[in-house]
């Protein structure tokens, strides 16, 4: 028993002039689904980092904001590498001799990746750089040697 195969991403678009034929042209099923994989990702390396904050907060464990900010920053990077695949996808089936396409542009989903891929990269390297130990104020002072600040 197979169930039928659905494809739920195709794109409609019309000849300009007088015949207005309607053609379908699908992106490349492969492209969506690793899309789709490194976005869930990117959605279980957010939530761990969340998880790790959570915990560093609750009980002074400074030590857990490092792999948080890791954590932040690895989403980032899966949600840039997630929209450069779709966007690759789409740019084959524009390429494509059996459409011509007068004009495209991005909706703004693509804006909102964007967006997220900036704020998530950003604050995990602002975090990391907040979790580092304070540095040594005099030149013969080490790290060791430093006060703790709380």
């Amino acid at each position: 028993f197979s169930l039928p195969e659905h494809n739920c991403s195709y794109f409609k678009h019309f000849t300009p002039g007088q015949s207005s034929e309607i053609f379908e042209v699908t992106t490349q099923k492969e492209y969506s689904i690793s899309a789709a994989a490194i976005a869930i990702f990117s959605v279980g390396f957010a939530i761990i980092g969340t998880i790790c904050v959570l915990l560093s907060f609750r009980k002074k464990r400074d030590y857990l904001l490092k792999p948080a900010s890791m954590f932040y920053t690895f989403a980032g990077l899966c949600i840039i590498i997630s929209v450069e695949v779709m966007r690759q996808s789409v740019k084959r089936m524009i390429d494509s001799k059996e459409t011509l396409w007068i004009e495209y542009s991005y909706s703004w989903s693509f804006a909102c990746a964007c967006a997220s891929f900036v704020l998530l990269f950003i604050c995990g390297i602002a975090l990391l750089l907040i979790a580092l130990p304070r540095f040594p104020q005099n030149p013969w002072e080490t790290c060791m040697d430093a006060e703790p600040e709380h």
